[in-house]
């Protein structure tokens, strides 16, 4: 009775231990976890800022805007990253202390990536690429390396201190669960399911920890391997496998070096042996062999596990492809080359200026442009300011202090060489700043620009003298359009008195003696009359049209539609008998000369009443709309058209596509509409076909 009283209390004890346990494993499965969520946020931070480089450097060499968008959405990421990486360690004093470190230096060097991108879509990528290989903020990659290597080894450190404390709480809850087992066999199986059952859960719960650890180790980017003390390798994760395309048993022992380069084999075990002796981080480049039996290039990094005395237990190691950062820099490499290249071909000299040092660094190129042999700068700071042309040195002083505000100068001055001659430079340079916009550098290109000045000088001077000579033949040329004028009006004269007295003579001849003639003799009379006056009206379009060409003109509003109703209205009247229909689009104002678009309207127009007689009823537009890209009028009829083949001679003096005999008239017409077109700067053309009617289009030269 005694010894089951005392184990049913024993049964009752042993009941509390478990529960009391198993609220410790699970506090130290919680640990476990948490320490790899911390390892795992600091993978990704740190591969969400690679990212950023790798998407910035892509930008610059190849100016695609898909770049940009990969840029920003690693920017996102990181941010998002580096909220849930202080969250994590806001229990560790000195996590968080690295955290606030690595703020400032994350956000320094996205502030430089930043001002690169910045620099390409200012000043272009010859520009861009020039400030990367000076770059300032590259050290601060570094540094954020170092600071997450540094909470990643404490994490390995808290893990496997973490690790150890799960494995000792389970080897316990083993310890009661023996003992209790005893006291079920004495007391015949009075022991609960219940405890049973949290046994089996808190095994599981080992189980799954470790499992969780894996996953997670299977789900980054990198290759990872764990060892033990002495670098023997037990286990990788599944990522390793897949870029290898290797097994489990063909990497047991020191099947590793199957995929490394024989070459860089020797030095990679040297370096991993002095690491293993100095229980130090491990960093080193090498190359791996991939599936498809191509190497790439690797950055591996292994981290020590310490146990609570600080013995190193395992090596942890991490190997990242870093082919697509390697590409970059080759690239940027290459076209550093080539910018060399191009500025010796081209002759352009570059300089950079430290504010901060005083020291002002120059291509062999700039001092031969100041007339110096190489390494001529270096004989006085200031000797390229001695150098300058006086007359030039204060606006030269004034451009720098200028460019310390605006943040760059564009500029030309002269030089005067040592041995006396001058030259003209053409510089342009950017002026960088710090945080607190104080000026750090001053960076720029200089080409000398004196062939283009004396090609500028040569211009003008020829340009001087073909004004001159314009000058002097526009005079001439006012002298003879004096002269011809005077000669028009005189031959004008001169011809219109015998051609008034030959039809004069001929009509009294007709009146006096017609009844004397027979039909033949009058009919000649009246050919005779007909020719006179229409040499007649060919005397008036010929002295037309010399007043168009040289009339002066006056630019005022004119609307062309008031002028043509008041054409079309005298037309009309001129011949009441046929039926004539005027189209004429209504607020068509122009700007121009007034007195000349109403002669050219009235040739138009007249034209079209003219080619229409055939017609029943004749149709006559006159509008404007686009026609080519720019506003034209046009003047539509229904008449009886023209052969197209023929248009080259349609604006042509004294050109005619019909007899006189059909549609009489000077052939000046057009010719006229053309002078009056063009001196309002526009031009005429016309579109036509047989017996359908021609449409004549006008422009104004923006006029209208």
């Amino acid at each position: 009775m005694v010894l089951l009283v005392s184990a049913v209390l024993l049964i009752m004890i042993l009941q509390l231990l478990p529960e009391r346990d198993f609220q410790r494993a699970r506090a130290a499965e919680y640990l476990v976890e948490h320490s790899l969520r911390v390892l795992r946020a600091s993978a990704l931070l740190l591969a969400t800022i690679e990212d950023a480089e790798t998407a910035e450097r892509g930008y610059l060499l190849t100016g695609d805007d898909r770049h940009l968008d990969q840029y920003q959405a690693a920017l996102s990421n990181q941010r998002q990253a580096s909220q849930n990486l202080r969250r994590l360690t806001a229990d560790n004093s000195r996590q968080q202390a690295r955290i606030a470190k690595l703020d400032g230096l994350v956000e320094t060097r996205l502030s430089g990536l930043s001002r690169l991108i910045a620099l390409y879509r200012t000043q272009g990528q010859n520009a861009a690429l020039a400030a990367v290989a000076t770059d300032d903020d590259g050290r601060a990659m570094d540094e954020i390396r170092d600071l997450l290597s540094a909470m990643e080894q404490e994490e390995y450190g808290l893990l496997q201190l973490r690790t150890k404390a799960a494995e000792a709480h389970a080897n316990h809850m083993r310890w009661i669960l023996s003992a209790l087992l005893i006291v079920l066999l004495i007391v015949g199986g009075a022991v609960s399911e219940r405890d049973i059952r949290n046994h089996a859960r808190d095994v599981e719960a080992i189980r799954n920890s470790e499992e969780r650890f894996r996953t997670l180790a299977n789900a980054i980017p990198q290759l990872c391997w764990m060892t033990n003390a002495d670098g023997w390798i037990f286990w990788y994760n599944q990522r390793w496998y897949e870029f290898t395309g290797t097994t489990p048993q063909e990497m047991e022992g020191s099947g590793w070096t199957s995929v490394h380069d024989r070459k860089a084999l020797p030095g990679i075990l040297e370096g991993w042996k002095n690491a293993i002796a100095a229980g130090q981080p491990f960093e080193m480049d090498f190359p791996l062999r991939a599936a498809d039996g191509a190497f790439h290039p690797f950055l591996t990094r292994v981290m020590p596990v310490r146990d609570e005395s600080g013995k190193v237990v395992r090596w942890f190691g991490t190997n990242t492809d870093i082919t697509a950062q390697r590409m970059t820099e080759d690239a940027l490499r290459e076209n550093q080359e080539r910018l060399q290249l191009a500025q010796q071909v081209a002759r352009i000299g570059t300089f950079e200026w430290n504010l901060k040092t005083g020291i002002n660094q120059r291509t062999p190129e700039l001092e031969a442009m100041y007339g110096l042999p190489p390494g001529g700068f270096a004989a006085s700071q200031n000797i390229w300011m001695d150098l300058i042309c006086p007359q030039d040195r204060e606006l030269t002083k004034r451009h720098l202090q200028k460019a310390m505000e605006t943040g760059g100068f564009e500029a030309e001055w002269r030089v005067i060489w040592p041995d006396g001659t001058t030259h003209w430079l053409s510089g342009r340079a950017l002026v960088s700043k710090d945080d607190a916009q104080q000026p750090l550098r001053v960076s720029g290109a200089i080409a000398d620009v004196t062939d283009r000045k004396q090609a500028e000088l040569d211009v003008l001077r020829v340009n001087a003298e073909l004004e001159q000579r314009v000058r002097q033949r526009t005079t001439q040329l006012e002298a003879a359009n004096r002269e011809l004028e005077a000669f028009a009006y005189s031959v004008s004269h001169d011809l219109r008195a015998p051609l008034r007295g030959i039809d004069g003579w001929s009509l009294a001849l007709l009146e006096d003696y017609g009844g004397s003639l027979d039909d033949a003799g009058r009919q000649y009379l009246n050919r005779v009359r007909s020719e006179t006056q229409r040499m007649g009206h060919l005397i008036d379009d010929m002295l037309q049209l010399s007043r168009v060409s040289r009339g002066e003109m006056k630019a005022d509003p004119v609307d062309l539609a008031s002028l043509a109703n008041g054409i079309t209205a005298k037309l009309q009247d001129a011949q009441p008998e046929r039926s004539m229909e005027f189209v004429i689009e209504p607020h068509l104002v122009a700007s121009g000369d007034g007195r000349l678009l109403d002669i050219a309207l009235t040739n138009l127009l007249s034209n079209a009443v003219k080619f229409t007689g055939t017609r029943n009823k004749a149709l006559i537009e006159f509008g404007r709309i686009e026609k080519e890209g720019e506003m034209a009028f046009y003047v539509r009829d229904n008449g009886v058209g023209f052969d197209m083949a023929h248009t080259g001679n349609l604006f042509g003096a004294f050109q005619r596509l019909h007899k006189v005999s059909e549609f009489p008239g000077s052939g000046i017409g057009l010719a006229t509409v053309q002078r009056v077109v063009r001196r309002h700067g526009g031009r005429v053309w016309a579109e036509a076909f047989l017996d359908r009617g021609a449409t004549f289009w006008f422009t104004l030269g923006g006029r209208s």
